[in-house]
């Protein structure tokens, strides 16, 4: 039974990367028949800031988008968890979108345009501290004229993508996705500050999150209300013990615990590793549990949310960092080139970060799937993962170039 399941699932999975593979706009109707529901909620988080979906016509939107301007999306089935639970299952697997980059006239003309919108005195990045323009632009030049060999460079980025889906009738639909990209070898794309894209962005999802939600009362809502606020009390208080922490909040076994730089995690003693490094990166957590978007069936709950992770870095931490991390270049496999433009990364990002004051405040998204063991409400699943906002060529050690 559990083999005929799980192939059930895999069918969906076939279903949803053959539409990303034809890329057929006018199909998208039958693909949403096929994995949706009109009559149920649906949410898809997307991999920008901002980019909750909620609500049939919004999803069928994201994926329209998708297919006529992201990049080629594969999914690594093999390596997909599935997890059936009753009438309720989860998937999460690994995947890679193919992006290309362009050394050419029009590539110039495009990004330069963005360099003037610092200047026009009516976007968003034109108010920022002249400081903070400078060593924005320094950073993004870093990556767009580093001439990398030919005019064209194709490279796979790494993909998460999560499904919440439950039976109804003969078939499994769909009820909740999201799409994340991890961060791996640079700071984190969305920094909140008071004003900005990326502060806009994260009210956005606050108050569709805050709208949404009126129309989603659940007979576990309190309880998992009450869950998620003691859980961002004590998950980063030095004084609680992480034993204790893994053991009340996480699965006994078998859980899937995924972080922003797609480590994966599945047993107690991993949990406790994953809540002491989080310790050792933030100084505070602010989980939006009051407008946490909650589903259940039966006895599995699902919920999605954002919040903010705080950490001071001074500025000679920073720099002493950096200096760590170069030494760290000039001893790696890179070629001599590679090592080049990776020293000149860091510090373009370390001078970005810098102009931006010591309070780093950083949105996360925060996904995850509950069970009852013994009585109390645990972690089956929970998914850390980061706003990405920039494809810009070498800028994370998460993709790789095709040759």
């Amino acid at each position: 039974m559990k083999n005929e399941m799980k192939n059930e699932l895999r069918e969906v999975l076939n279903i949803f990367e053959e539409a990303y593979i034809q890329r057929d706009v006018s199909k998208v109707d039958s693909f949403m028949d096929a994995l949706f529901d009109k009559d149920e909620n649906v949410i898809v988080v997307g991999t920008s800031c901002g980019e909750l979906c909620l609500g049939y016509e919004e999803v069928k939107d994201i994926f329209s988008s998708d297919w006529e301007y992201w990049g080629d999306l594969r999914i690594n089935a093999d390596e997909a968890t599935i997890i059936p639970l009753g009438n309720t299952a989860l998937i999460h697997t690994t995947g890679s979108i193919k992006y290309s980059f362009y050394s050419n006239d029009d590539t110039y003309t495009r990004h330069l345009g963005y360099i003037k919108q610092y200047f026009d005195g009516v976007s968003f990045d034109s108010q920022k501290p002249d400081k903070v323009k400078l060593t924005e632009i320094n950073w993004k030049l870093c990556h767009l004229l580093n001439k990398w060999d030919g005019e064209e460079r194709h490279y796979l980025w790494d993909l998460r993508i999560s499904f919440v889906l439950v039976k109804k009738g003969s078939r499994w639909i769909i009820r909740q996705m999201q799409f994340s990209l991890p961060v791996v070898g640079y700071m984190p794309d969305v920094r909140i500050e008071n004003i900005g894209y990326d502060i806009e962005g994260f009210n956005a999802e606050e108050n569709k999150m805050k709208n949404y939600s009126i129309n989603n009362t659940l007979q576990y809502e309190d309880e998992i209300l009450n869950l998620l606020h003691a859980f961002n009390n004590e998950y980063l208080q030095e004084d609680k013990r992480i034993d204790i922490m893994a053991s009340k909040y996480f699965t006994a076994y078998d859980s899937l615990i995924v972080n922003t730089d797609k480590t994966v995690y599945g047993n107690q003693e991993e949990i406790m590793k994953l809540i002491e490094d989080h310790r050792k990166c933030y100084d505070e957590m602010k989980l939006d549990y009051q407008n946490c978007l909650i589903n259940s069936n039966e006895d599995v709950v699902w919920i999605v949310t954002h919040g903010t992770m705080k950490k001071v870095i001074s500025e000679n931490s920073a720099f002493e960092n950096t200096v760590d991390i170069i030494k760290n270049i000039f001893t790696s496999d890179l070629d001599d080139k590679g090592k080049l433009f990776n020293v000149r990364r860091r510090i373009a990002e370390t001078l970005r970060e810098n102009a931006r004051g010591e309070e780093y405040i950083w949105p996360f998204r925060f996904e995850a799937v509950l069970i009852r063991e013994k009585g109390s409400w645990v972690f089956k699943y929970l998914q850390f993962s980061l706003p990405f906002n920039w494809m810009l060529e070498g800028k994370t050690e998460a993709s790789s170039i095709l040759k």
